[in-house]
């Protein structure tokens, strides 16, 4: 027993210390990109905006949709961005808001009835109203997806069209509305897409690495959806529930250019970043259920459907995307060595050996890894809400930690045991939605 639990935890720790290094490097990169990238927007600015569409699918938001559109249009007054609103004829109740909408929106609204009953899913869904809109009169410059709890922020349209001047598939920075009131569960996303959107999404575009979509927040430019109408029939591929990460390297592989628009400026708490931002599900099995869906979607999906093609920072970065189906078990495998330890089930030390240098180097490396990763995900926090958390980030960070794990072990189920190992895509797992009760003073 002892030899075992010395063997395990030796890979254990070994196996963390270059996950964490990986993680250390982007720090690394990101520390001196940061500062100098944000604010950086090309093109001329003149002020006019091209017509652009705001694309969102629906399936059961009757309970949401209306509040979301009014509080975005409220916010948003450029006249050239309207809202399509894809919904299913058997969703009587979310068709009737939509079309209530359009009714008292007639200039900003229109409503897509899908020929298909639902659910299909969302990637079906979109596709629809691609069809629909790209064979009518109207067919916007650009295209931006969005979610039926999305606040959108008014400034991102002035970002997309700056940027695409010079580039066809645009991502902006996601962050949770602040939720430490909600619940504990609802607030790890807030650390989770800090630290993701401040750091390792600004420095994959400064490395010219696949920009992948967020499914939120994702503007494309009617070049793009041509190109993918005329050559396979549809903007996003079908039968998977990770449509709009797989989107991403789809358009890099086609010859597009892509950027994550990363804007802000300087506030007196923190930077403002042009952002979109939502609740996330506040219950743990929510949280999970969604993850899931994510997990799957990212490791086992994407990687039969795109491989590993690409230049070196591109299979890099796929590494890092699918590294989580085996190091999210590593937090929770740790503590069951530690455990057998406490409890003197096994001692690992007991009997000399050279390699126990190592394993104590090993686990001495991760300790400072692990601190570096909490300072960065505080600072990133900061960043994006302009207070400083560290207590309330120690706390949420087990939360997250069993979330991931847990997420990662259904996907694994699913993978194994429902799916055929990814040749057949699961059902549309949808959250339900939350939105803010006042827009207009919405708190980042």
């Amino acid at each position: 027993m002892d030899d075992i639990v010395f063997t395990a935890m030796f890979l254990m720790s070994v196996f963390i210390n270059f996950s964490s290094l990986g993680d250390a490097l982007i720090d690394l990169f990101a520390f001196g990109i940061t500062r100098s990238s944000l604010a950086r927007r090309p093109g001329s600015g003149s002020g006019e905006l091209p017509s652009i569409g705001v694309f969102v699918a629906n399936w059961h938001e009757a309970g949401v949709l209306g509040r979301m559109v009014e509080g975005n249009l409220s916010r948003i007054t450029a006249p050239s961005v309207r809202l399509y609103l894809g919904v299913y004829p058997n969703d009587i109740e979310t068709r009737d808001v939509a079309l209530a909408l359009a009714e008292r929106y007639p200039d900003r609204v229109r409503v897509i009835v899908n020929t298909l009953a639902g659910p299909t899913s969302k990637g079906q869904m979109l596709n629809e109203m691609f069809e629909q809109v790209y064979t009518s009169d109207e067919r916007p410059e650009m295209v931006v997806l969005h979610d039926s709890e999305d606040v959108i922020d008014p400034r991102t349209f002035e970002v997309y069209a700056a940027y695409a001047e010079h580039y066809d598939f645009i991502q902006v920075p996601v962050f949770a509305l602040n939720s430490k009131h909600r619940s504990m569960v609802a607030a790890t996303y807030m650390d989770e897409f800090a630290e993701r959107h401040t750091r390792e999404m600004i420095v994959r575009n400064a490395l010219n690495a696949t920009i992948p979509s967020a499914g939120v927040g994702t503007c494309m430019t009617r070049r793009v959806i041509e190109h993918f109408v005329r050559t396979r029939g549809n903007v996003l591929m079908t039968g998977c529930v990770t449509e709009d990460y797989i989107l991403g390297t789809e358009v890099k592989r086609a010859g597009f250019k892509a950027v994550f628009a990363a804007t802000s400026a300087q506030e007196q708490r923190g930077l403002d970043y042009v952002a979109t931002r939502e609740f996330f599900p506040k219950s743990l099995q929510a949280a999970i259920k969604q993850k899931t869906r994510w997990v799957y979607g990212i490791n086992f999906e994407a990687t039969r459907k795109l491989g590993w093609e690409g230049d070196a920072w591109d299979r890099y970065f796929f590494l890092r995307d699918r590294k989580g189906i085996v190091t999210n078990f590593l937090p929770v495998a740790s503590l069951a060595c530690l455990l057998l330890i406490f409890f003197e089930v096994a001692d690992p030390f007991s009997t000399p050996s050279d390699m126990q240098d190592l394993l104590a180097i090993s686990i001495g490396l991760n300790f400072v890894f692990l601190v570096l990763r909490y300072a960065v995900r505080v600072a990133a926090c900061h960043e994006v809400y302009g207070t400083w958390d560290p207590i309330g980030i120690a706390l949420r960070w087990p939360v997250a930690l069993y979330i991931n794990m847990a997420a990662v072990w259904r996907a694994w189920k699913i993978y194994l045991g429902e799916s055929h190992y990814a040749t057949r895509p699961i059902a549309w797992s949808k959250t339900d939605h939350e939105i803010p009760d006042d827009f207009v003073n919405v708190k980042r």
